[in-house]
């Protein structure tokens, strides 16, 4: 039997009327799962990045501790341009990524500042005391999103029945931005002296 669109659901004389409106017979209870790890449609994710150490660890400070050099100057128009001192040790290569919906100069702002707060964080748990920003990046990718759930509905003969619903697809498009850096540990007695060594 085919479900009806208005159910009249009553339990016994003790238990008020349950009333469902199941628009085109179809009541969906789901959740938006991303094919591309999207939690929902709309939503603006930060990833842990990847991180290859590559000189010594030393003992953890915090992101305050952490200055943020770039190089080539200008990269970001909000990081101020510091000279990069000529004598420090490379702790590790990092990158990291984040998605928002927006390209606009305010929203790409918004973003690079969070990952390199992400970044800074990362490069304090290991000791290191500053990070190179090398390079920044930012491209467009259209996002799939699926939802699947079930449907409960009332059919004629007076059962309740929980039926499939079809998965839906729907498609979101978002802007990723990444940036790699290196970690690095200065030593604030000697980094004036001797060869940069920071990797170009």
């Amino acid at each position: 039997m085919a479900p009806l669109g208005l159910t009249h659901w009553q339990c016994g004389n003790s238990f008020p009327v349950l009333e469902v409106f199941v628009m085109k017979n179809r009541l969906i209870i789901s959740v938006c799962v991303s094919l591309l790890s999207f939690a929902f449609v709309g939503c603006e994710t930060t990833s842990s990045g990847v991180t290859e150490v590559t000189g010594k660890m030393r003992t953890p400070l915090t992101e305050w501790d952490v200055d943020v050099y770039q190089q080539p100057a200008g990269l970001l128009t909000w990081v101020l341009d510091m000279d990069i001192p000529t004598s420090y040790e490379q702790v590790a290569r990092m990158e990291s990524s984040a998605t928002t919906q927006n390209s606009n100069p305010a929203a790409f702002d918004q973003k690079t500042n969070q990952i390199v707060t992400v970044l800074k964080k990362r490069a304090a748990k290991m000791g290191a005391n500053a990070i190179v920003l090398k390079e920044v990046n930012m491209t467009e990718e259209i996002v799939e999103h699926q939802s699947s759930g079930y449907e409960r509905v009332r059919y004629p003969d007076g059962s309740i029945r929980e039926v499939e619903a079809p998965i839906r697809t729907s498609y979101s498009r978002v802007y990723k931005v990444t940036i790699i850096a290196d970690s690095v540990f200065l030593d604030w007695d000697n980094v004036w002296t001797g060869e940069a060594n920071l990797t170009k």
